[in-house]
């Protein structure tokens, strides 16, 4: 039987690039929250910067994705037998 690889955690990873790259996340945070900083305040859900786009959801930003890629659009489930819940 096969060993499961190792599952490494969003959080995991951050504190990897902070403690043993170097990185200072903390210096970055800080540079985001000034960016969108008047986005927050005039209640935008997104905010779009030299080609990146900062989405924001409830005064948080939750994500920041190349302002050109496509957002998904959602598709209603489909039961075996038809569309839809009936």
């Amino acid at each position: 039987m096969k060993r499961p690889r190792p599952h490494v955690t969003d959080h995991a990873m951050l504190r990897y690039l902070e403690r043993v790259v170097g990185i200072d996340v903390t210096a970055h945070r800080r540079d985001i929250e000034r960016l969108v900083a008047q986005a927050v305040e005039l209640q935008a859900t997104a905010l779009t910067k030299d080609g990146y786009r900062y989405v924001i959801n409830d005064f948080r930003v939750t994500t920041v994705m190349p302002a050109h890629s496509e957002l998904r659009i959602m598709r209603p489930f489909r039961h075996r037998d038809g569309w839809g819940d009936g």
